[in-house]
């Protein structure tokens, strides 16, 4: 029986070199990092696209002087020294107060506090009274409103005061809440020593709304 042997091994030669293999792809720390970093820009975006979703704080426009409301014969001077008796730890914020005109020579006759009313929400109001028609306070405050970055919601005959007008607006503050203004404004007096356009009673109510934007 032929005995197969094995074949012969070749012996190596020397200075022969061992194959090589091909180099490994190494790990890289900054393509490690991309995916996470994707993670985090996403996540601010979409807590930025909340925030600014969430409390669309609208610009005002405010000016320190007196200016001309096309439509009347009234001129619009800012409301924030009228509107310091019902001011109180910040309440209504800055951007609100500043969000105010009144008609320059306005008198401020009274102001109430209707918090508790209102379940502690803000409320309360000051009265004015200006020698000018009512309608030309109603084209007024409809016009300044819009002018200061309100949502005008309403215009038109008020609820609770017999033959009165009332301009309604809503508007978001700097303090996470929306708040509404109401201008009422009652009829025109001629009593005696009214001017010839007559006297003209009219209310500003500020509310701020009981749950967040």
């Amino acid at each position: 029986m032929t005995m197969h042997r094995d074949a012969p091994m070749e012996e190596a030669v020397e200075g022969d070199e061992p194959p090589r293999l091909p180099p490994r792809p190494g790990f890289s720390i900054r393509a490690a990092m991309i995916v996470p970093g994707i993670g985090v820009l996403i996540l601010a975006l979409f807590i930025g696209a909340e925030f600014l979703t969430s409390n669309p704080v609208q610009p005002t426009k405010t000016s320190t002087h007196a200016f001309s409301v096309p439509g009347t014969p009234l001129r619009a001077v800012p409301g924030v020294h009228a509107l310091k008796v019902i001011t109180t730890a910040g309440q209504p914020p800055g951007n609100i107060i500043n969000a105010v005109s009144i008609p320059d020579g306005a008198r401020r006759t009274s102001d109430e506090n209707n918090s508790a009313a209102s379940q502690g929400a803000y409320d309360a109001q000051i009265t004015l009274t200006a020698d000018e028609s009512q309608a030309a306070l109603e084209t007024f405050y409809s016009k300044v409103m819009k002018k200061q970055g309100w949502q005008i919601l309403s215009t038109g005959p008020a609820d609770h005061l017999a033959a009165g007008l009332e301009v309604l607006g809503k508007k978001a503050g700097s303090d996470g809440f929306y708040w509404e203004m109401g201008a009422v404004i009652a009829p025109t007096s001629f009593g005696h020593g009214a001017p010839a356009t007559g006297e003209t009673s009219f209310t500003l109510e500020l509310l701020q709304e009981q749950d967040p934007d």
